[in-house]
């Protein structure tokens, strides 16, 4: 049987303008990894369909261990708390692979 380990994912919706102000805040914290793809739907800030060039939503994702989230989450507490709009969940995963998601801060 393959051996499966309990990790977070932190998924957060945001303006793409934002994508630079997230990945230099994972590099602070010693993230190993994420995922950016662009995002469109709708929701309470109405439809965003990308079709434009401006405005774009990207959806990031990052897998860490449970006891790493709360420093990224108050950080990106502070980026709402400035007025960025970001929709943030939490989901449990599990991955084959642990050690891709055991970067230490530097």
């Amino acid at each position: 049987m393959i051996s499966l380990y309990a990790k977070k994912m932190l998924n957060i919706i945001s303006n793409d303008s934002l994508e630079e102000k997230l990945v230099c805040m994972f590099k602070k914290y010693g993230v190993s990894g994420y995922t950016i793809v662009q995002a469109r739907g709708e929701g309470a800030s109405g439809h965003l369909s990308d079709m434009s060039g401006f405005d774009a939503n990207i959806m990031v994702k990052v897998i860490l261990p449970e006891s790493r989230i709360q420093v990224i989450l108050e950080s990106i507490e502070r980026k709402i708390n400035k007025g960025h709009h970001l929709t943030v969940y939490i989901t449990d995963v599990q991955v084959m692979t642990p050690d891709k998601f055991k970067k230490s801060i530097s």
